[in-house]
């Protein structure tokens, strides 16, 4: 069928020729696609407000015989407006689509992946949750989602139940008897939070209290832990990083 339609959410946005605009949309049933908005950078086109990024809705796409779908409609859910209105939180979206996207790439149908971004979407948009806790809590359920699940129930090397230790390359924790070269030491509470995330319904992936020091000390193992496990620096994670210290 050359056309079809399905709930989406746009993660990415570029220039495209002479005011168009290309979009990432992941959606459901059909992974992350790309479709191109044309006159959408036009200050009085209908598409110009719904084609921005964020934005969740019905879209009705056109497949044609080239790579790139086009977009016919859509009609918004949801546009996450206090994400866009907070350059901390925008940026941080920002480093949360680019990591998707790396875990997923194009064309991959992953409903489970879709439902965690927009859980994290609105969590950023509507709850007063700490943007520290979000973007740990996001990178290691992106993780286990994605096919990089960490071992956190026993050492990944031998197996014994005691852990002291995660292991980036190895992908999980490490017991005393088996250390590494490049694995940094973790405690009880740190080695808690990473097994409820990794193992709690998605839905609560955000149901547990820390302080900043935990979180601090968790978010700098679960970012990276993606950027080890998906072999890539993003800067998008730079840039969030450059904002939050401003």
């Amino acid at each position: 069928m050359p056309s079809v339609s399905a709930k989406g959410i746009i993660i990415k946005q570029t220039a495209y020729g002479d005011g168009h605009r290309i979009l990432s949309i992941f959606a459901e049933g059909l992974g992350i696609v790309k479709a191109v908005v044309y006159g959408a950078v036009r200050s009085k086109s209908a598409a110009a407000a719904s084609s921005q990024f964020l934005c969740y809705g019905n879209f009705e796409l056109y497949r044609g015989t080239g790579r790139l779908m086009s977009v016919n409609r859509i009609d918004i859910i949801d546009g996450f407006y206090p994400v866009c209105e907070d350059i901390c939180k925008l940026s941080l979206a920002s480093y949360l689509a680019d990591i998707t996207y790396e875990t997923l790439g194009e064309n991959n149908a992953d409903d489970r992946i879709m439902r965690l971004f927009l859980n994290a979407a609105y969590a950023l948009a509507y709850r007063g949750e700490s943007i520290k806790k979000i973007k740990a809590a996001y990178e290691l359920k992106l993780m286990s989602a994605g096919g990089y699940a960490p071992v956190l129930g026993c050492c990944a090397e031998c197996g014994r139940a005691d852990a002291v230790k995660f292991d980036f390359e190895k992908g999980g924790v490490l017991c005393g008897e088996c250390r590494e070269r490049n694995a940094v030491k973790i405690n009880d509470a740190l080695l808690w939070a990473m097994r409820y995330i990794a193992g709690c319904d998605d839905k609560k992936m955000l149901a547990f209290s820390a302080n900043d020091e935990l979180l601090d000390y968790l978010g700098a193992i679960t970012e990276t832990y993606v950027s080890v496990q998906l072999d890539k620096r993003f800067a998008s994670l730079d840039y969030y990083k450059t904002i939050l210290l401003s």
